[in-house]
């Protein structure tokens, strides 16, 4: 069997390799590694089948906010309350990034962007990949010039579009793109934000058809394998895992993890409730910790008065059976049983 997956394996790859042979320059004249910049002004996009842009400032919004979790993913979850109030009530899609122990958060409105790239004379197809002007130039040693009127105020890591008349040494921006690595951290705009050529097309469906063909075969060899040894592979299984041989024990054990998935789940519910709360400047969770009963929690807040609000607030979806008003943190036990 170990043989068989490995002949699998390098039948694959080899298959890859000729693909990648046979379509690859074709593929690769359609793609001008061109970097575009996106401001108001219109782009000149004339004979370029695909290119990068990078978004001005006035296609998004950005605010920086501790939290207490680690990943960005997570950190995602707070992205509507934190820009709640900030920005203006629209459909926006969000971006975190972790940095130095902080989240940056993006908001952008997707739909209104390509709206405007259309208007340009953009075409999202021939969009390949997104930036922030935030993420590409906060690290620029200089201000960089957009156009005779504008540029953009690189201070302290924070890129601001602003009127050219506020800087004194600056770079232009076509010099900029044209030595600019990009970074890897990009968004989509929808699924029309990428190369859709023949090409392309072509050589998907063909990737396609001999994976699917390789994948038919090694499930009818893999199901010919197990049905010759099923019982054995069973009794191994159990004997492995150290599961119960009986299906009433197994009935018993799946009924407990049900119990488990169920109590697990509830608890999430109440996170994601807690996490609905909508934050004032400075504001953030210093603590928070759930059990299948209660949410224990501590809430740094930028006003000594915002304990009764808080209070109310948490009271619509909880028993708040402890409450600590500090100068600074509130200290809260939320019940839920």
């Amino acid at each position: 069997m170990k043989q068989f997956f490995e002949r699998l394996r390098n039948a694959l790859a080899h298959a890859s390799n000729i693909l990648k042979r046979f379509y690859g320059d074709k593929f690769a004249k359609t793609y001008d590694h061109k970097i575009v910049f996106i401001d108001d002004k219109r782009m000149s996009v004339v004979g370029i089948d695909a290119f990068d842009i990078i978004l001005s400032p006035k296609f998004y919004w950005t605010k920086t906010q501790t939290l207490p979790v680690k990943y960005a993913f997570r950190a995602k979850e707070y992205a509507p309350s934190i820009f709640e109030g900030f920005i203006p009530k629209g459909d926006y899609s969000y971006k975190v990034i972790k940095q130095n122990g902080k989240f940056l958060f993006f908001a952008y409105d997707a739909k209104s962007i390509l709206e405007y790239l259309d208007a340009a004379g953009v075409k999202p197809a021939v969009i390949r990949k997104v930036y922030f002007a935030q993420t590409e130039f906060s690290n620029s040693a200089h201000d960089i010039k957009i156009d005779e009127k504008n540029a953009l105020i690189i201070r302290e890591g924070k890129v601001i579009k602003a009127p050219l008349s506020l800087v004194k040494e600056h770079v232009d921006i076509k010099s900029v793109l044209e030595s600019l690595k990009p970074s890897k951290i990009t968004i989509t705009l929808g699924k029309f934000n990428r190369i859709y050529e023949k090409q392309g097309a072509l050589k998907g469906i063909i990737y396609a058809l001999i994976f699917l063909n390789i994948l038919l075969f090694a499930e009818l060899f893999y199901l010919s394998n197990m049905s010759s040894s099923k019982e054995s592979q069973k009794e191994e299984i159990l004997k492995q895992y150290s599961m119960p041989s009986t299906e009433i024990q197994l009935n018993a054990l799946l009924k407990q993890y049900d119990k488990i998935n169920m109590e697990q789940k509830k608890i999430r519910e109440k996170i994601s409730e807690v996490f609905k709360f909508s934050f004032l400047e400075g504001e953030y969770f210093k603590s928070l910790e759930a059990s299948k009963t209660h949410i224990s929690l501590t809430l740094h807040v930028s006003d000594k008065s915002r304990g009764e609000a808080v209070k109310s607030y948490f009271q619509r979806y909880f028993t708040v059976s402890e409450f600590q008003d500090g100068a600074e943190d509130i200290k809260m036990e939320l019940r839920y049983e």
